[in-house]
């Protein structure tokens, strides 16, 4: 049952408050509207938002949820821009906001692990560590600060360190069932020992149930922390054709299985370079069509974007990381040009755009800036200034920088922190294929989606992200003016029609939301028939988030 009526509302609103107190049940007009702002094409109007503070409180509004039918949609800061934000399948759903549920329980400094609760933010962890722990870091990623270390773990997010599989980096969960049980996986009990520590326990392993699914509410878990290295070097490698961006993909996976790249590389196209920098050119806004070739050419070389660009970090001592630098040179030899930036020339690009900004370019000031970037870098301030954020990312500190492509044709100019892509108005939805890690296959998987782009009159932006020594992440994004109805329908079209030409072509989407869940086929596999079984035996009034996941 979902909330169509206000007097369902109000019945219902009274309930929760008395679970949670009434300044934390929002079931008005104006906070149901803020809470079901996406930045997908159609928005689904939630029946009222919730905020419990508690594992008990979870647990009390599912037995609740039960009682009366309606569905409950858990998410933890409900930053998931791209993929649904906070909408459920269906409108009239409870959202459940964790945020509430904000504490670093523990910090283990000896065997390098956190226990936190969801509403945990990546900025509150790296500060947290920074004061109390500055010789471990957590891995985030390059979205918003503000987002869940918990959440995106348990949507099998990724970052940019060698612990980036944040849901291979989780250990030990509490989770609360549909039924208002309290669980934890692994066997533990109470004061184990190794229940952050050994993932599997005894027996069959729990803990991927509650990853992409609707079987339980994570509101604990165990996350592994990385060691500062001693040493960090960033590199970038530039590609200009298809066939050295192949080549450099082929050359990575090779150091990847050898243990000489450890982190999870991100190889993003100019389009999605040029996001970062540069709104979309108002006069191609107003007709509502794509940057033609030529146009986009001449963006490239005015901002100085190769055709992809990648970026990653060596990590170890001195020693590890002089010999890994040297591994990668040879690798790449005459396949990308690769570039490398240790502490020091991070420093000196910082400073280096500082001179620039505050002399606006012009004077003196202006002249000894683009006289000493000449020397480094054919490639604009703007990129440059990027170069100290992603160092930052890569020892586990958080950036607004990314974030700013959502606002690519958002009538909104992005501020420097506090960015809300729902929030503000921008169109993006995102899809995300595993592909194998080769050459080959990132050339052929490329040449299924361009075209697709072409044909809906869209630019294609695009990351391939290595995600293990086999694997790539292929993350498309599609960016649409938001205020326009047909370029939200076209929007829906492309993305339906990628889903269905990867799908057909025997690859799986590694990460999903509502409009990968209500795309194509209904028919379900085995696999997703057994899932449906478990879901009926934990689930039998199916009131929590149900659909998620095909479940």
């Amino acid at each position: 049952m979902t909330l169509a009526s206000a007097s369902a509302r109000d019945d219902l609103a009274a309930d929760l408050r008395a679970i949670v107190g009434s300044e934390h049940v929002l079931a008005d007009d104006p906070g149901r509207d803020i809470h079901s702002r996406t930045t997908e094409p159609e928005s689904r109007r939630c029946g009222a938002v919730v905020f419990p503070g508690s594992a008990q409180e979870v647990a009390a509004i599912l037995q609740l949820a039960a009682q009366r039918g309606f569905t409950v949609w858990p998410f933890s800061t409900g930053n998931n821009w791209g993929y649904g934000t906070k909408n459920a399948i269906e409108p009239g759903a409870v959202v459940m906001v964790l945020k509430r549920m904000n504490r670093i329980l523990e910090v283990n400094g000896e065997l390098a692990y956190a226990v936190i609760e969801p509403g945990v933010t990546q900025q509150q962890l790296y500060e947290h560590l920074q004061a109390n722990h500055p010789g471990l870091i957590a891995d985030c990623t390059d979205s918003t600060p503000l987002g869940s270390v918990l959440g995106n773990a348990i949507e099998r997010g990724y970052g940019y360190t060698p612990y980036g599989d944040h849901f291979g980096h989780l250990c030990g969960l509490e989770v609360v069932t549909p039924s208002g049980e309290i669980l934890r996986t692994g066997g533990a009990a109470e004061g184990c020992p190794t229940w952050n520590t050994h993932k599997w326990g005894s027996g069959p392993a729990l803990e991927g149930f509650f990853s992409q699914g609707n079987f339980g509410i994570v509101v604990k878990a165990g996350i592994w922390l990385h060691p500062r290295p001693e040493e960090l070097l960033l590199f970038t490698i530039d590609a200009n054709d298809p066939d050295e961006l192949a080549a450099t993909m082929d050359a990575l996976r090779v150091l990847a299985l050898a243990g000489t790249v450890r982190s999870h590389v991100h190889t993003a196209n100019a389009f999605q370079t040029l996001s970062l920098v540069q709104k979309y050119p108002a006069d191609l806004l107003a007709r509502g069509t794509r940057i033609p070739p030529e146009r986009l050419d001449a963006l490239k070389a005015q901002f100085g974007i190769p055709d992809w660009t990648a970026v990653g970090g060596l990590y170890g001592s001195a020693a590890q990381v002089g010999a890994a630098r040297r591994e990668l040179v040879r690798a790449l030899r005459g396949k990308g040009s690769v570039a490398f930036f240790d502490e020091a020339k991070i420093g000196q690009s910082k400073k280096l755009v500082e001179l620039w900004q505050r002399s606006n370019g012009r004077g003196v000031g202006g002249a000894i800036a683009k006289t000493i970037k000449a020397a480094l870098t054919r490639k604009d301030f703007s990129l440059v200034a990027l170069l100290p954020e992603m160092y930052g990312v890569l020892l586990g500190r958080p950036t607004w920088s990314v974030l700013r492509s959502a606002y690519f044709k958002s009538p909104v100019e992005p501020a420097s922190s506090g960015l809300d892509p729902a929030r503000d108005g921008c169109g993006l939805m995102w899809l995300a294929t595993a592909i194998p890690m080769t050459g080959a296959q990132a050339t052929r998987v490329l040449g299924l989606a361009e075209p697709l782009f072409t044909t809906f009159d869209f630019n294609m932006s695009a990351c391939l992200t290595m995600m293990n020594e086999r694997t790539l992440f292929f993350l498309l994004g599609i960016f649409f003016d938001a205020d326009s109805e047909a370029e939200r329908e076209r929007a829906g079209k492309l993305y339906g029609a990628l889903h269905a030409t990867f799908t057909e072509q025997g690859y799986q989407q590694y990460r999903g939301g509502i409009p990968e869940w209500t795309a194509g086929s209904t028919r379900l596999s085995p696999d997703r028939k057994l899932l449906g079984q478990i879901k009926h035996l934990l689930d039998p009034g199916a009131v929590l988030a149900p659909g998620r996941y095909r479940i």
